[in-house]
């Protein structure tokens, strides 16, 4: 998926273009460069409504007002637009800024209420201030194409209308340029979110869109987390799912790892450690994604018991008494489906396309070489298997919200976690209130060891050379999130910086403190 960096180059290499493209009809080109000043001023107001623009974005909306006003100035003296096929250099650059908005309003509902965690880091100064720094590059290269315009008209009025746009587009750009100095550059980073829901791998996919596929489940999960902690689904997340979402996602981590060893295989001794280290660290985090996994042992939830221990066969006198209840049928939270995509998915980057966790033999693993062209080079591999902790890290931290929504229907046929009631001969009953702690606890492990896992993946793609500009936004939302879920504001000094990239956040204690309903089965 591309990001606002990616499209703000885009609409900027597209006004080059057009700035060096003699104009075959200069009254449509008119009309085209205003509307592209209308969408970049809208831009500009992309961003938290409840934060003050400063001085510098507000000029900036004023020159560029001034100058969609002189380039209509000049559309009205010139001839009507013919019909021949004009030049498509400035509607491309209106289509990407028009991307821009997209993906930021994609991270906010109609009622502006965040969508995903990312939507706190644009109710910052900093980052409207990469607004204004990008559109202030944009209005340069706006302004490089009024100068053409002016050059190659021949109409005075419209030539002398489009030199004025030309120097309100130049005043908008230097004073932008120079006032935001502070731009956040880690707003560059984001991305178009998607919705919570699976996208299924296909035997058929090619091996070398399985990273550009697996970052999209990574978004899902991200966006699936923050629903969760902040009571923004309707589908919750029930006992079962949170168990084998976490059996999955341990899948995902030590099926990564493997892919690490398998190309350290093929590489130099230096380049080797340091895959190796990345291995250890994803092999930690199975383990503490396993153990969470494990707490469930012998709960079950009664309102989705698909994970629930084995059952005796019931009695003839049960059956003839026709107490036989059939266990119902439910739908699993997408998340638990997104988490087995994924695992499937690093499983084809290692195994190939036909691979399925479901398959009773290992294949043999694929050459380091195949996983490093389909990866882009050991920094690229790094990068795409670097979103696997960075969203479980968030998925870790919901977890215990989703164990205190699911506590009404879990129940436990182990005596000493059973809540005391007055039913006697009940094999399962509801579980103790400690037991609801119990089953949160392991997830506060999962949080250091996906941050331990995200900085040595971040470590190999810095020792590659390959930047990872998606760290610096993650790290900035994990924060927001710790500190919104009431943990207290995380500790600056250990952010993420770009001489030293990691995923530094302050631990949160999450604990889940409630009453279990009484009901027996």
């Amino acid at each position: 998926m591309a990001t606002l960096d990616e499209l703000f180059d885009t609409a900027r290499d597209r006004l080059r273009t057009a700035a060096a493209t003699p104009s075959s009809d200069r009254a449509a080109s008119a009309r085209q460069l205003d509307q592209f000043l209308s969408a970049l001023t809208e831009s500009l107001g992309l961003g938290d409504k409840a934060v003050r623009q400063s001085a510098v974005t507000k000029d900036l909306l004023y020159q560029l007002g001034r100058a969609g006003g002189a380039a209509l100035a000049a559309q009205r003296t010139l001839p009507p637009p013919g019909a021949g096929p004009t030049e498509s250099h400035l509607p491309d650059a209106l289509v990407a800024l028009h991307a821009v908005r997209d993906v930021i309003e994609s991270h906010r509902g109609p009622d502006r209420v965040p969508l995903s965690a990312y939507a706190y880091a644009l109710s910052t100064g900093p980052a409207h201030h990469y607004l204004t720094r990008r559109c202030s590059e944009l209005a340069w290269g706006a302004a490089q194409v009024a100068s053409g315009l002016a050059r190659d008209t021949l109409d005075p009025s419209a030539a002398a209308a489009f030199g004025d746009a030309r120097q309100f587009l130049s005043e908008a750009a230097l004073f932008g340029r120079e006032g935001t100095r502070d731009a956040d550059p880690a707003i560059g980073a984001l991305s178009l979110t998607l919705p919570v829901s699976p996208v299924q791998a296909d035997p058929a996919d090619r091996t070398q869109d399985l990273p550009a596929n697996l970052a999209e489940d990574c978004d899902r999960l991200s966006r699936a987390a923050f629903e969760t902690l902040h009571h923004r689904s309707d589908h919750r997340m029930s006992g079962s799912d949170l168990q084998q979402l976490a059996r999955w996602t341990a899948m995902q981590r030590l099926l990564a790892g493997r892919v690490l060893l398998r190309v350290a295989e093929e590489l130099p001794d230096e380049a080797a450690a340091t895959l190796r280290e990345g291995a250890g660290a994803l092999r930690g985090s199975a383990q503490a994604w396993q153990k969470s996994a494990t707490a469930w042992h012998r709960v079950v939830d009664i309102a989705d018991p698909r994970a629930h221990p084995k059952l005796p066969a019931p009695s003839y006198e049960i059956v003839r008494r026709g107490e036989v209840v059939r266990l119902p049928q439910v739908v699993p939270h997408p998340a638990t489906v997104i988490a087995h995509t994924a695992a499937v998915r690093v499983g084809q980057l290692l195994y190939g396309p036909q691979w399925r966790p479901e398959a009773a033999t290992r294949p043999d693993p694929r050459a380091g070489s195949e996983i490093l062209a389909d990866a882009r080079g050991t920094g690229g591999l790094a990068s795409a298997l670097y979103r696997l902790p960075a969203a479980g890290w968030q998925l870790a931290l919901a977890a215990p919200q989703a164990v205190s929504l699911a506590r009404g229907g879990l129940v436990t046929d182990v005596f000493e976690r059973q809540a005391p009631t007055g039913r006697k001969n009940q094999r399962f009953r509801p579980i103790h209130s400690q037991q609801l702690e119990a089953l949160a606890h392991p997830y506060k492990a999962v949080l250091p060891a996906e941050q331990a896992s995200a900085e040595s993946l971040l470590n190999v793609a810095q020792q590659a050379g390959t930047p990872v500009p998606r760290a610096l936004l993650d790290a900035g939302a994990h924060r927001s999130l710790a500190a919104g879920a009431g943990w207290g504001q995380a500790d600056r000094r250990s952010a993420v910086r770009p001489d030293r990239p990691g995923l530094r956040v302050q631990q949160p204690q999450p604990q889940v403190r409630a009453q279990a309903r009484r009901r027996a089965l």
